[in-house]
């Protein structure tokens, strides 16, 4: 099934003001209480109103309770003009299961700042896609706001929702580094992407994205290098994601060579086999994702990269 094409009228949310309210859903995992009282409280210093749904606290399984309350959650806080942003307290697994639960024109009617990353991809790309939102793939209160070394994260996803110009040029925090070349060239184009594995299980469906002439970031976490390597040898074979017009590289968390995978080729050569020999300009060590630092990215706005230069900037604003 071809990836549903972009409009180029993308819908911006208004931009978040102090004293606006801010709630916090949980459309996949469990959360744990106390990480998400301190990453909330985080929020609520800064002068915004914090509002946290009782379905964080549901429970099943591995799942944030069922289906249909936490699909019923995020309908819930979208229709709410109380709320002016959507914070997803963590990621895990079960976003999927929503899909065929939520009204997404509904929550598109009703555009709000929607953030999170990991398995709230899904989310991102369907909102982006059936909603035309633009959307924050960013740092989520029970998992990097509440950690001791928050600062950076917080302050990248506070510039990218309340300012309504440009976020302009991103940069790493100190302690990762420089960006790395690993192919030449400059490329602009809208921005997507998200996890990898996510993004992969999205082939086929409706919400597939599509990555042509897009500037693309990917990351991922606790994937051996064979996973990784069919993840991405299936975008590369059933979608348009060779044709995107350039490509950012997170950091790949804990994605190791282990027992049951050896003899195994090294992460670089997995990435290196698939990204080494493009046309497009691509660079890696990029904080988004599962870090201990996380940039925030708006998903469906204009960006630039050159990778000669180590630039990756966003070029349009994500907010009004």
């Amino acid at each position: 099934m071809a990836g549903i094409s972009r409009k180029t009228n993308a819908i911006r949310p208004e931009a978040l003001r102090q004293g606006d309210t801010i709630a916090i859903v949980a459309p996949a995992s469990p959360v744990p209480r106390g990480e998400l009282a301190k990453g909330a409280n985080r929020l609520r210093s800064l002068g915004y109103n914090v509002h946290v749904h009782p379905q964080c606290f549901e429970r099943r399984g591995y799942l944030a309770g069922d289906d249909r309350r936490r699909a019923g959650a995020l309908e819930e806080v979208f229709a709410d003009d109380r709320y002016k942003a959507v914070f997803c307290a963590r990621g895990g697994y079960g976003c999927a299961r929503l899909l065929r639960h939520l009204d997404i024109n509904a929550i598109a009617a009703k555009p709000k700042i929607f953030v999170g990353y990991s398995d709230i991809t899904v989310l991102l790309q369907a909102f982006s896609i059936a909603g035309n939102l633009v959307t924050f793939h960013g740092p989520m209160p029970s998992i990097d706001l509440c950690r001791t070394n928050y600062r950076y994260s917080f302050d990248n996803l506070i510039k990218a929702v309340t300012q309504s110009r440009p976020i302009g040029r991103l940069d790493n925090p100190k302690q990762l580094g420089r960006f790395k070349k690993l192919h030449a060239g400059r490329a602009t184009g809208i921005l997507t992407g998200g996890n990898l594995s996510l993004l992969q299980k999205l082939i086929g469906t409706e919400y597939e994205p599509s990555f042509k002439n897009k500037i693309v970031f990917i990351e991922d976490k606790d994937e051996d290098p064979y996973r990784l390597d069919g993840y991405l040898n299936h975008l590369f074979t059933a979608t348009d994601f060779s044709q995107a017009a350039g490509f950012v590289i997170g950091e790949w968390i804990d994605c190791n060579i282990t027992d049951r995978a050896r003899p195994s080729l090294t992460l670089r050569q997995v990435v290196m086999d698939y990204f080494g020999s493009l046309k497009a300009p691509v660079i890696g060590n990029v904080a988004c994702g599962h870090g201990n630092h996380v940039m925030t990215l708006p998903i469906g706005v204009n960006a630039a990269l050159d990778a000669d230069k180590g630039v990756f900037q966003i070029t349009s604003n994500a907010v009004v």
